[in-house]
């Protein structure tokens, strides 16, 4: 099935800004602690081991781990990872995007 294009006309203003209306916002990744809370809320779990903190949300199909780093005095966001998914292979989209379902407003 071939779809044909948006005549010029319909790519006008009125009709892009309804378009980016309806678009969600594209939120600045978290890079610290600070950044975690105030965009997600208080973690599922906590680890702490010396300069280091472990960080897990729990979504409903899976969890994302954030593994944060003091340094200067504040923690910082060094890694993440998703499960079911190792560690060799990067975040599932799917899964970080469920938890930016549940974002802070």
């Amino acid at each position: 099935m071939t779809v044909a294009p948006l005549p010029p006309a319909a790519m006008q203003p009125p009709v892009m800004a309804m378009m980016m209306a309806m678009a969600p916002p594209m939120l600045p990744p978290p890079t610290d602690a600070q950044s975690l809370r105030e965009r997600y809320g208080a973690p599922d779990f906590i680890r702490r081991e010396m300069e280091t903190e472990l960080w897990r949300y729990d979504g409903n199909a899976c969890s994302i781990f954030f593994f944060l780093y003091r340094e200067a005095g504040a923690l910082k966001l060094r890694y993440s990872e998703t499960a079911p998914r190792g560690m060799n292979m990067a975040a599932d989209p799917a899964c970080v995007e469920s938890l930016n379902a549940r974002a802070m407003p």
